[in-house]
């Protein structure tokens, strides 16, 4: 608003203004709401000034001059206020967005790191998992892993009961450790390897597939392994050993095959009994010494049975599953007899 519009409107909060520029004043007024406001603001101040005019009319002139600048700069003023708040509000909002934004990320983190998965694998099936860190993992049937939704500190951590393939993400900043309660733990920064930690058998292993591990026991033990050695660790007296192994053998599992070489009947029945989530009971006299060589893919246990009694003075008797009373059921029974 020009200072010229000012006096205008100060001509009419003074009764100054004829019949007919009062008339076309308040016509303004009336179809303007935005004029409208602006006289109700100037008559307020004009209201506030009320104490000049008791002055002589000596003095008039210059206190009609002092409430024109008075009213002008109080315009100003409400117009300065209302600009900076609508700029303050423009630049404000960014900030309190990326605020909003950073602390919702924050606390996602927060609550990743804090939130625990575990998963188990289905007796009889293999379960492929992908971790945060975009690692990749195999594991074979009635195996569980424990691990956080998502990796926020220096180490990277799971726990592992059963077997499970570990294709790890290379992060040479961040290792990456699989625990065994009880047992050992199996570090490496980026690579490949295998560790079968069932409960109920007498051992912990690793195997190395590709890269570099380290297998630490929680006796302080420790083990650099190289391509194609595997880490024994004892659970009954403590001992850790580093031999060769045949990679093929120890991780075809993953890959929904069955690698025999030169293995007994005991480590046969024990894998076909993961395989197949089939409980197997042997019978007759030792066959210590009798070893078998085998692969096998996607043969059905039947079919498997029927190989080994072909090659071997053995017989095997299969049961179905009979069924619960919760409508699931049992696992199957095999017995193996030794001739």
């Amino acid at each position: 608003m020009t200072f010229e519009e000012t006096n205008h409107i100060a001509a009419y909060l003074e009764g100054l203004l004829s019949k007919e520029e009062q008339a076309h004043f308040e016509e303004k007024m009336a179809s303007s709401p935005e004029f409208r406001k602006e006289v109700d603001d100037y008559r307020f101040i004009w209201e506030q000034s009320r104490l000049l005019k008791k002055q002589s009319e000596f003095h008039t002139y210059d206190n009609w001059s002092r409430l024109q600048r008075r009213i002008y700069r109080e315009s100003f003023r409400i117009r300065a206020w209302n600009w900076t708040r609508t700029v303050a509000a423009i630049l404000l909002l960014p900030v309190v967005i990326s605020l909003f934004y950073l602390f919702s990320v924050k606390r996602e983190d927060i609550l990743a790191s804090n939130e625990i998965i575990e998963v188990t694998s289905a007796p009889g099936l293999v379960s492929k998992i992908i971790l945060s860190d975009s690692t990749q993992i195999w594991l074979n049937s009635g195996s569980s892993l424990v691990y956080p939704r998502r990796f926020t500190a220096d180490i990277r951590e799971v726990q592992l009961t059963g077997e499970a393939y570990f294709k790890v993400k290379s992060d040479k900043e961040h290792r990456f450790d699989v625990k065994v309660p009880g047992s050992m733990t199996v570090s490496a920064y980026g690579t490949e390897f295998n560790v079968s930690a069932y409960k109920d058998d007498a051992t912990v292993e690793a195997v190395l597939a590709e890269g570099h591990i380290e297998v630490k026991t929680e006796d302080a033990l420790s083990e650099q392994l190289v391509v194609s050695q595997q880490a024994i660790y004892n659970k009954k007296d403590g001992r850790l050993q580093v031999l060769g192994c045949n990679i093929a053998e120890k991780t075809a599992w993953k890959d929904g095959k069955l690698i025999f070489r030169k293995a007994g009947i005991m480590e046969i029945a024990k894998k076909l009994s993961r395989r197949f989530n089939a409980d197997f009971i042997v019978k007759g006299r030792s066959l210590v010494n009798y070893e078998f060589s085998a692969t096998f893919t996607d043969e059905p246990l039947s079919d498997i049975l029927s190989i080994l009694e072909k090659t071997s003075p053995m017989k095997f008797k299969m049961e179905e599953p009979a069924r619960k009373d919760d409508q699931s059921y049992h696992r199957r029974k095999v017995t193996v007899t030794l001739e």
